[in-house]
């Protein structure tokens, strides 16, 4: 069973289509928190560790309790780990330390040129290079494994992908392509962040996250956020080899996640109907939001495989503008800032609603338009 939110439209507040906020949230979340309340478990602690979400997220994704980092949501996990993975890998070589002083090239971020813009923009606050990799709309922005290959044989670096890709929408890389990397880089790290992994159907595409015990250069991410629709609870993750889970636990206090949230968590990953239910309804709203906006002249829509639609105009128009006309309706939706020399004018995200609420999207969209 899947809790339905509300299908009203309540014109008192912005509907929200840019940030990735999660539509549907599972049954047994609700039954859980009913649970929990009904015995006024708020007055105690959790475990210190979390030790019981830690056990159902290793049964899910295939790895150990000690290869699973908990923190409050994503954004304080990527403040963590991207300045503790470069002190550790410039660290550990002279030659690493030298490029480091002299051109800030010790141990480079190397990304697509479409990525989750808060980890290149962390990479240059703290001194680092950053090698985005092209991706193109001509052919809806597929990474070029090639292109992977050849930029690490210049030297090692941190190799950051979303998979399924955020802004773009797209996997952007598969198992099969990312083990030879893996074994033939063992100096580099490869951050798979597979916050969007669940929309997707796992006979099409199977996640890495049990890749991690094999594999001490791989690290992946994950949150409750999106497909769980737990955002307001802030639970994200990391999966990575154990040492580097432990130096991770040593900057932190222990109780960092309370017992709610844990139960909240441990229910969404048990529930037996949640998932299959999503992707269904993802897929309809997908396709309908696809083809209904494609049907403007002058505005492009790429193929997806998350909870997001990724589009730009193609005659000149600024997504910026149309972001301005929207929020006047209140409609809320994502635009990008530029990044280094990159600029992404002409692009915009529009995030899956309630039926209802995608329906009240689209009319507004092709009146502001038309």
């Amino acid at each position: 069973m899947v809790v339905q939110p509300q299908s009203s439209i309540d014109p008192t507040r912005p509907l929200n289509l840019g940030l990735n906020d999660g539509t549907y949230m599972p049954q047994a979340c609700v039954d859980a928190l009913r649970r929990f309340t009904h015995r006024l478990s708020l007055r105690n602690y959790s475990s210190a560790d979390n030790d019981a979400l830690r056990e159902a997220i290793a049964r899910v994704d295939g790895v150990k309790p000690a290869n699973i980092f908990l923190h409050n949501g994503s954004g304080p996990i990527l403040k963590l780990v991207c300045p503790q993975l470069i002190r550790d890998r410039i660290k550990s070589s002279p030659s690493r330390v030298f490029k480091h002083l002299t051109s800030k090239n010790g141990f480079p971020i190397i990304t697509p040129s479409f990525t989750y813009c808060k980890v290149p923009r962390k990479a240059t606050e703290i001194g680092l290079k950053v090698h985005f990799l092209p991706v193109s709309p001509d052919d809806n922005f597929q990474l070029d494994m090639n292109l992977v290959d050849d930029t690490l044989k210049k030297g090692d670096g941190l190799v950051y992908i979303v998979n399924p890709n955020n802004p773009t929408g797209r996997v952007m890389i598969s198992r099969e392509q990312l083990i030879p990397l893996l074994e033939r880089y063992p100096e580099s790290r490869f951050w798979i962040d597979e916050a969007y992994v669940q929309y997707v159907d796992p006979a099409t595409h199977r996640p890495v996250s049990d890749l991690v015990p094999r594999y001490p250069n791989l690290l992946v991410s994950r949150t409750f956020s999106f497909a769980y629709g737990l955002a307001a609870a802030r639970i994200g993750y990391l999966l990575a080899d154990s040492e580097f889970v432990r130096s991770l636990e040593k900057q932190l206090t222990d109780y960092r996640l309370g017992g709610l949230q844990e139960e909240l968590a441990i229910a969404a990953l048990e529930d037996p109907d949640h998932l299959g239910f999503l992707r269904e309804e993802c897929s309809r709203e997908r396709q309908r939001l696809t083809e209904s906006m494609a049907r403007l002249a002058g505005v492009q829509v790429f193929p997806s495989d998350t909870n997001f639609v990724f589009a730009r105009f193609t005659d000149q128009r600024l997504a910026e503008d149309l972001q301005k006309k929207l929020k006047a309706e209140g409609i809320l939706i994502k635009t990008f800032e530029p990044i280094l020399k990159l600029r992404y004018d002409a692009y915009f995200r529009v995030t899956l609603g309630t039926a209802a609420e995608n329906e009240h999207f689209l009319d507004r969209f092709s009146a502001v338009l038309t």
